[in-house]
């Protein structure tokens, strides 16, 4: 459609109001030429609406040629500072935005606006002392402004003290002036790292209500997992998901929540679609070997299990895991082959290589390594049952009555092995 039938002419089109209706609507060469023509011809306050415009769209370096020459007829405009340094910002030029805020003297209006917007650049540089004691230092002069309060809360939440940032926030969630900063799930989020999970909760849902936020959702159901309310955690996550399917933190969790609820099906599900999110993530293979294995799916388990130790061969969980399923389906073969060449000192890994070692016929490898392991399962009934029986098989048949009879009394409901024991006391004393 041509522009000059709706507006009147090209050359008529010498206000803000047109200028930024044409960029708002995609018409861009046009609106910089109006932009342009005020430039030329418009006073110090047209200049200035010039330049938020451009900042706005995108159009930094231009914005900023025109802020530094209104900010050398006016060095000490308060309002002209505060957007050049947001500009400034965005450009990732901190250090000069610190430079230009710091000339803001203390009894200007935006004075306060000021120690805020610092406060965010040294808590970005790092420095998270220096950020707090522009704020205490600000609030000596105004001891009740909010809008002071509320930054200092976040500086704590941002870095770590809770029960400061609890403190805080308390103290000014029911100023009507800050509502649409939504003090509630900052609230909700400080309450939760301290540990007031219930009260944490009571929030979310206030903010929640205010504004679903991704990371707010996922806040709401860590915190509601932390006090086992699995349903809130799966509804707040499934909604979550619905939202952004990207958000891939969300999958652990929410398959967590369905397998608290025995749902070990809908929790494999969670995990995979987390895993079509993220190919890449070693939790999300190790939680769907686990599961796979839970509901008897051992080759999708396996399967699993190799993806997690090809991404990160030193997870002892996932080694430990697989190894278990081959020792299930007496692959033992394929345990030596896989446990053999590996410096192990996990007692459980130990265990199962030396199981397979007993039933290849590699005795003198098993016997050193059921020794190894004997200490650290000297109360495991169904390790000493085990050795026990490997003992007597190559010839020791007091020690590994001695074991067998550890391992009965551990296991009193284990009727067979008491039976095995006394049938072995008998053929001892005939």
């Amino acid at each position: 459609m041509n522009v000059r039938l709706i507006l009147g002419g090209i050359d008529d089109m010498h206000d803000l109001e047109t200028a930024n209706a044409l960029l708002e609507s995609g018409q861009t060469d046009e609106g910089v030429k109006v932009l342009q023509d005020i430039l030329k011809k418009g006073d110090d306050h047209e200049q200035f609406g010039v330049a938020s415009i451009y900042q706005q769209f995108g159009f930094l370096d231009e914005a900023e040629k025109v802020y530094d020459a209104l900010i050398k007829r006016f060095p000490n405009e308060s309002e002209l500072i505060l957007q050049l340094s947001e500009l400034l910002i965005d450009k990732n030029e901190e250090s000069r935005a610190i430079n230009y805020l710091q000339r803001i003297h203390p009894l200007d209006e935006n004075y306060l606006s000021a120690q805020v917007m610092l406060a965010d650049l040294y808590q970005m540089e790092g420095l998270n002392e220096v950020a707090e004691h522009k704020l205490i230092a600000a609030l000596k002069l105004s001891p009740h402004q909010h809008v002071l309060i509320l930054a200092l809360g976040e500086l704590y939440l941002a870095t770590g003290e809770a029960s400061k940032a609890v403190d805080c926030l308390m103290e000014v969630k029911d100023d009507p002036e800050l509502v649409g900063q939504n003090i509630n799930l900052k609230l909700a989020e400080a309450l939760s790292l301290s540990g007031n999970f219930e009260a944490a909760l009571q929030e979310y849902e206030k903010g929640l209500k205010q504004e679903k936020t991704l990371d707010a959702l996922f806040g709401y159901a860590v915190t509601a997992m932390r006090v086992h309310d699995h349903k809130k955690a799966i509804k707040a996550l499934e909604t979550l998901k619905n939202m952004d399917p990207g958000y891939s933190t969300l999958y652990h969790v929410l398959a967590e929540a369905y397998e608290h609820e025995g749902q070990f099906d809908q929790a494999l599900e969670t995990v995979e679609a987390g895993l079509e999110q993220d190919e890449y993530n070693e939790r999300l293979y190790e939680s769907a070997g686990r599961l796979a294995a839970k509901t008897h799916q051992n080759k999708k388990a396996v399967e699993y299990f190799k993806k997690c130790l090809e991404r990160n061969p030193e997870n002892m969980a996932a080694l430990t895991q697989l190894v278990e399923l081959y020792v299930q389906d007496e692959d033992y073969d394929t345990v030596i082959s896989l446990l053999s060449t590996l410096e192990i000192d996990d007692p459980m890994l130990l265990w199962f290589l030396a199981t397979a070692y007993n039933q290849t016929d590699e005795l003198t490898k098993a016997a050193e390594l059921y020794e190894t392991c004997h200490r650290h399962f000297a109360s495991n009934p169904d390790f000493l049952q085990e050795y026990g029986e490997f003992l007597r098989e190559i010839g020791k048949m007091k020690e590994g009555l001695v074991l067998l009879e550890q391992a009965a009394k551990l296991s009193p409901e284990n009727q067979d092995l008491a039976a095995f024991v006394e049938r072995i006391r008998q053929d001892e004393h005939e």
